[in-house]
């Protein structure tokens, strides 16, 4: 007999440990394919509630600064279905004329799913590095989130699409307000379907 133990032993008990490797991961395969399949129930998986919304879009808008001031800017949409459709990533990127030169004024990146508390959740990210994480509420060709941003205020976000037009409605409302101001509207048609 050496140090390692019989031979035979050893070769038992390693075939022992690969079955029981193999049976494990065959049980986990099984379960996440089950996870992957079924949406929280009760609820859509987002890329089939938001089909009105993905695609490519182009169009144009405009925003209000604090201080009031307006700029106008050009605007890139892209809205893709992603984890066989239980996700959706919403990427957008903006542009405005500033001292006579184009420059990056918006670039967003959001992604938005089903959570098993049966409402649908986002979360975004934008240039600056500030992170908005909101419940999001689809509707008929509609979508509507809302974020709390502290001392600035709230913002609710408004998107409505017909016949291959988005038109988006930005409000924000300070604290102690009663009233929602539109400080940003967008038009935006598709040119690129999922």
């Amino acid at each position: 007999m050496t140090r390692t133990g019989n031979p035979t032993h050893t070769l038992i008990r390693l075939i022992g440990a690969a079955a029981a490797l193999a049976a494990l991961v065959a049980s986990g395969n099984a379960a996440m394919a089950q996870a992957e399949g079924s949406a929280p129930a009760g609820i859509a998986r987002p890329a089939d509630a938001l089909e009105f919304l993905l695609g490519e879009w182009e169009g144009t808008g405009w925003a209000m600064g604090p201080g009031g001031q307006r700029s106008e800017f050009r605007v890139q949409e892209q809205i893709t279905a992603q984890a066989d459709g239980h996700g959706v990533s919403l990427q957008g990127m903006g542009w405005s004329d500033i001292n006579g030169e184009e420059r990056v004024v918006h670039n967003a990146f959001g992604l938005l799913w089903a959570g098993y508390d049966g409402q649908y959740h986002m979360r975004s990210v934008v240039m600056q590095g500030h992170t908005a994480e909101a419940v999001a509420e689809i509707g008929n060709n509609t979508l509507r989130w809302a974020m709390s941003a502290g001392p600035m205020g709230e913002y609710r976000y408004t998107s409505t699409v017909e016949n291959d037009v988005w038109h988006e409605v930005g409000e924000r409302r300070m604290p102690g307000e009663t009233d929602w101001t539109v400080f940003l509207e967008m038009t935006l048609e598709r040119t690129a379907a999922p």
